[in-house]
């Protein structure tokens, strides 16, 4: 500021946040009152569009999650609430958690409040407002119908956030740069292609200017008969005089394609990480990694103790409120269910090694028949024969299993 009194003047510095409302605690509003998500879901959306590896990380961690449905003794009490099952109710609250970071599990009432049903909303379609929840449905005519519910109607499932607000950011949101950066190659890749494969270029005449019929003709040339592999080596006509001169000029640089091809790489890299799914999941095999079976069951452990475990653990603790409405209880499959809890189904990390060599024990102590257990092993086919290989000199499948093949034979 100015000031005639230098003795008492100061110099300042007006600084603007650049933090989102949200953080601020101020979320903004739409017209109808609904509290606005601070990223745009359609935004989120088309990221999982763009990208193989994050679409394909949000499948996985959703199916390994939740694909296994729950188990208890009185699982069928939540599965007589789901219209295909919980498994595919959970998955695809599971897929919105993943993409959005926030899902929408509708609890249907009865006359009694009771819980008639359990229905997930599309986490694309709804909002939060100050009296409940708002869901906004497109229609054929293009028109959108407003269908708004209770607090008690929707449980409102987030995944864990640092910013807090009334949305939760999506687990990935640090990779986002890399997404739009990927995304924005490809389609200028797409661009360049869709424009001959070639940079736009500038028409310089010297000596004279162009008449109205010249740039008319220019202008039609690049704009429609250009652009496009159709159009290729296409030859454009000009009429000048004997002074006049006419130079194509390259505006924009060469564009190198390996500059894009490292930039989705790199993309590409980030997301197990950002996700934290291991790249041999996603089928992303990198240099230097040995590619037996030991590396990939020593990944799914990880992927299954430090991903998927926790994220099962969150969401049976955001449902105890439903839960408790039935009856039921969370429980842990580490500890063993009590007959009033529920859980979601863990992977299975037994190495297929280790269940083929139980069989000659369970085949002895009268658990399994012979040929009940050769359907476990590889090689086998079901009237009891083993399988010859290629060659005809052995039986097919691993030699670990030769032993117990012949085993399981002479029982």
């Amino acid at each position: 500021m100015d000031t005639d009194n230098h003795a008492q003047g100061f110099t300042g510095e007006l600084l603007k946040s650049d933090l989102p409302a949200m953080l601020l605690g101020q979320p903004a509003t739409g017209v109808d009152g609904e509290f606005l998500w601070p990223i745009a879901p359609r935004a989120l959306l088309t990221l999982y569009r763009t990208s193989a590896e994050h679409g394909r990380a949000i499948n996985v961690k959703a199916q390994s999650a939740f694909g296994g449905g729950l188990i208890g003794e009185q699982v069928e009490r939540i599965a007589t609430l789901c219209d295909r099952g919980p498994a595919d109710l959970f998955v695809g609250l599971g897929m919105d958690l993943e993409t959005f970071g926030n899902a929408f599990l509708q609890v249907i009432r009865n006359s009694r409040k009771g819980i008639a049903g359990l229905r997930r909303l599309p986490a694309i379609t709804m909002t939060r407002f100050r009296e409940g929840f708002l869901q906004r449905v497109p229609l054929p005519n293009g028109d959108t119908r407003k269908i708004t519910f209770a607090p008690d109607e929707i449980l409102h499932l987030r995944v864990p956030c640092p910013a807090g607000g009334r949305y939760a950011l999506p687990e990935w949101i640090g990779v986002e740069g890399m997404l739009e950066l990927a995304r924005a190659a490809i389609a200028y890749n797409a661009k360049f292609f869709s424009n001959n494969a070639i940079p736009e270029h500038a028409v310089i005449f010297k000596g004279a200017a162009p008449s109205q019929s010249q740039k008319e003709a220019i202008a039609g040339f690049f704009r429609h008969e250009y652009k496009g592999f159709e159009n290729s080596h296409r030859t454009l006509l000009l009429h000048v005089s004997e002074e006049t001169t006419v130079e194509f000029k390259r505006l924009t640089a060469d564009v190198k394609d390996a500059d894009f091809l490292k930039l989705i790489d790199a993309a590409r890299d980030r997301i197990p990480v950002a996700h934290g799914v291991p790249p041999r999941m996603l089928g992303i095999v990198t240099g230097g990694q040995l590619g037996g079976g030991g590396e990939v069951s020593g990944q799914l452990f990880s992927f299954e103790l430090l991903t998927l475990r926790p994220k099962r653990r969150g969401v049976l603790d955001q449902l105890r409120p439903m839960l408790a409405e039935l009856g039921l209880r969370p429980g842990d499959t580490d500890d063993g269910l009590g007959s009033d809890q529920v859980a979601f189904r863990p992977l299975d990390l037994t190495p297929p090694g280790d269940d083929a060599g139980q069989l000659p024990d369970l085949v002895n102590a009268g658990i399994l028949t012979a040929e009940e257990a050769r359907l476990f092993l590889p090689g086998f086919e079901a009237g009891g024969t083993i399988a010859k290989s290629a060659t005809g000199s052995g039986p097919a499948g691993r030699d670990p299993l030769d032993a117990l093949a012949a085993l399981l034979a002479r029982v």
